[in-house]
């Protein structure tokens, strides 16, 4: 089945906002971060270049559907020096050569932010795309802006969900964990934490 990726951008430079703000509303998701950035995010952060949006498209009874979109941007991975402490030697070397030092002594690598990826689940029993099908979409994106801004990681930060946390390790993914205290009694290792409380997960750009 044909799959359409068409811009946001370039949907809203052509036709007017509240005509897209309609037709992105039909969007549903289980998750309602996904859903709400579509409804009512999504725009304001492609006007200020933000992240960049691609919709994506499917046939369904004779209409093109909305069936999923996804949301990158330019963004540096950034670790606070104490976090940077708490990594394992092992994550250190990996991510040693990829990165740098800012002046607070933090460690930033330059990187791709997967922002959001996210299935309408108005269409789900259908199975018009699936999530596996919707990432590889928004890889071949992310390639193409990766020739033109550069950045050697991609990531995505996730909420605490186990079939989040399956899902992409199951797409080859690595998530990022930091040690325990040597006197913890729960185990070696725990989740890295964004600011945001979400668990994050890596991926080398040049192994998609």
């Amino acid at each position: 089945m044909a799959l359409d990726l068409v811009s946001l951008n370039g949907i809203i430079k052509k036709y007017p906002e509240e005509q897209v703000r309609e037709s992105l509303s039909s969007f549903t998701s289980i998750n309602k971060d996904v859903e709400n950035f579509l409804h009512e995010r999504c725009i304001e952060f492609e006007k200020i270049s933000l992240a960049r949006t691609t919709l994506v498209f499917s046939s369904y009874r004779g209409r093109s559907v909305l069936v999923g979109y996804f949301s990158i941007s330019s963004k540096p991975l950034t670790i606070s020096k104490k976090n940077w402490r708490g990594l394992s030697k092992s994550v250190q070397r990996k991510l040693m050569p990829m990165g740098y030092r800012t002046e607070q002594e933090n460690y930033a690598v330059s990187s791709i932010l997967l922002g959001q990826l996210g299935l309408n689940f108005q269409y789900h029993d259908i199975h018009l795309i699936t999530g596996a099908e919707l990432l590889s979409l928004a890889y071949k994106t992310i390639k193409v802006a990766n020739e033109v801004v550069g950045g050697l990681v991609l990531y995505v930060e996730v909420d605490d969900e186990p079939h989040l946390r399956e899902f992409y390790t199951n797409n080859g993914f690595s998530q990022l964990v930091m040690k325990r205290p040597e006197n913890s009694n729960n185990g070696h290792t725990h989740p890295y934490l964004t600011a945001n409380g979400q668990h994050l997960f890596t991926k080398k750009i040049s192994d998609l």
